[in-house]
């Protein structure tokens, strides 16, 4: 069974309606970026110009908007909503969503929402935009493109310095009771984004990302902190499962062709795990809380939450492997290696086997990396 089939199997469980069949909690693909200066006009020209596209495309399934309380979207109300927030100020926010949803009380399939900052507050908060597919767009011949086509447009119209993609528990506008769910299948399914409180993060990752997942963009900023883009390209050089994408502003790393749920009774995603390893420098190293309280039932405290940011960390593979291997010298583990200072380098090698150098290469010495069994 492949990943979609497993995908396609398993969503129908991620899935929770009220008894009048009100879905509260659904599977979906999301992507959150983080950027900077959400305050000028520049910015706000920028952010609508995305909400007016993906009205264009998605604009038959779209109902509902929040705009300073729920109410019904309309092609009037949302021309006003968009000449109402060119008109604001440097220090007045502005924070909109239009969903699929009708109500605030229902997990909407297509979502946008964006929240900005204010200049008085400098570089110390980001704004975000964050956008809501169905899962099942990945069904479609072009799902899977179309998806990367808006990771990328998103990107680069907001200038982001950072953010993340992949599949999520949605919950309704008004989530606050369904936090428990959402708390649930996380702790059944490490693919799984935790995203409610994304409002919560605009301090937070001023100088970190929150972490990885099946799309992790990463501008030039974090970039050169781990030795620049060539740098995090050949850390990835080899293996198959990981592409690497460039947007104006940095690059975008896909872990898989497709998204994995992670179930925790299966083996951990061996992409997810890769793009963890080179990516875990520029984490959060104290995070908050993902949840606030709540009195509906269990949610995300400390401990958990400090779990939850290192699901992708915890791997028997790459623990008894070190962390890399000079060439000449012997393979400790049988398995897959890669080095960056060839292009598609990526082999097996048996236990005891000399690990080759090439010479002439640009990246300089010949190290070599664990790449996994498989």
């Amino acid at each position: 069974m492949n990943t979609l089939e497993k995908l396609t199997e398993r969503a129908p469980d991620l899935m929770f309606e009220l008894p009048d069949g009100t879905p509260v909690v659904r599977l979906g693909l999301i992507v959150t970026l983080y950027f900077k200066e959400g305050y000028t006009l520049q910015s706000k020209q920028a952010v609508m110009q995305c909400f007016a596209r993906f009205k264009e495309e998605f604009g038959q399934h779209l109902k509902g908007q929040f705009d300073d309380r729920y109410k019904k979207l309309t092609d009037a109300s949302f021309d006003k909503k968009i000449s109402k927030i060119l008109e604001t100020g440097p220090n007045e926010q502005y924070e909109w969503h239009i969903s699929s949803a009708a109500t605030a009380n229902e997990a909407g399939e297509y979502n946008l929402s964006a929240l900005n900052s204010f200049e008085v507050h400098g570089d110390q908060k980001r704004s975000f935009i964050k956008m809501t597919l169905p899962w099942n767009i990945l069904q479609a011949p072009d799902g899977a493109a179309r998806y990367r086509d808006w990771i990328v447009y998103l990107a680069d119209k907001v200038k982001a310095e950072h953010g993340y993609g992949g599949l999520s528990s949605i919950l309704p506008f008004d989530f606050d009771s369904y936090m428990p769910m959402e708390y649930q299948l996380a702790q059944q399914f490490t693919g799984l984004e935790v995203d409610s409180l994304v409002t919560n993060f605009k301090r937070e990752l001023l100088d970190h990302i929150k972490g990885i997942n099946w799309y992790t963009v990463v501008g030039n900023r974090f970039a050169e902190q781990l030795g620049g883009i060539d740098a995090i390209n050949h850390s990835f050089s080899g293996r198959g499962d990981v592409e690497v994408l460039k947007y104006q502003y940095g690059l975008i790393v896909r872990a898989g062709e497709l998204p994995d749920l992670g179930p925790i009774n299966e083996p951990l995603p061996t992409a997810y795990i890769a793009v963890n390893r080179v990516f875990k420098p520029l984490r959060i190293p104290t995070p908050n809380q993902l949840h606030t309280y709540t009195p509906y039932g269990n949610c995300f405290e400390e401990d958990s939450t400090v779990r939850w940011y290192a699901r992708f960390d915890q791997d028997d593979s790459f623990s008894k492997s070190p962390a890399r291997l000079e060439a000449g010298q012997p393979c400790s583990v049988a398995g897959y290696w890669f080095t960056p200072a060839q292009k598609d380098s990526r082999r097996h090698f048996n236990q005891g086997e000399i690990l080759p150098s090439f010479s002439g290469s640009s990246w300089g010495d010949t190290l070599w990396y664990w790449s996994g069994e498989e």
